[in-house]
């Protein structure tokens, strides 16, 4: 069990990520943006540049949504991700290891986390029902 949980912890990023995760970008209403993470059940979206420059620049949560409208008026048509998005989010790479990205999530108290190329361009992301997921498949190993 202890040989199987080391091997655990050293899994690459690569192997847990979600590959070409949805993702917003900085002039998106959010609206559109908070109906998309709604749709499709998800609680935070990365934000990128633009769609041929998928160079991360931030991400949205619905938790900064919720806590938003609390502080300010969202129903404005001029509200858009960029004024409530997370700028330079904690980042990992795709080589990293599993429990690389645990100290990073519960060091900074956080659910998701973008993974970049070596440009700081979007690759995938890693959130923490992915990493149940996989430990399950260890434990019914």
């Amino acid at each position: 069990m202890e040989d199987r949980l080391k091997e655990l912890s050293e899994t690459k990023v690569s192997g847990i990520m979600i590959k070409d995760p949805l993702y917003t970008f900085p002039n998106e209403k959010i609206s559109a943006t908070e109906l998309l993470m709604i749709r499709k059940n998800i609680g935070g979206l990365p934000v990128v540049k633009d769609r041929k420059n998928k160079q991360l620049i931030g991400i949205i949560t619905q938790r900064d949504i919720r806590l938003a409208r609390f502080a300010m008026s969202l129903d404005s048509p001029n509200t858009t991700v960029k004024d409530l998005m997370t700028s330079e989010p904690f980042i990992v790479t795709k080589n990293d290891t599993l429990i690389y990205v645990l100290e990073v999530m519960f060091g900074k108290k956080i659910q998701r986390v973008p993974v970049v190329n070596e440009n700081n361009e979007l690759i995938g992301l890693v959130m923490q029902n992915e990493i149940l997921q996989k430990l399950l498949e260890y434990m019914k190993k």
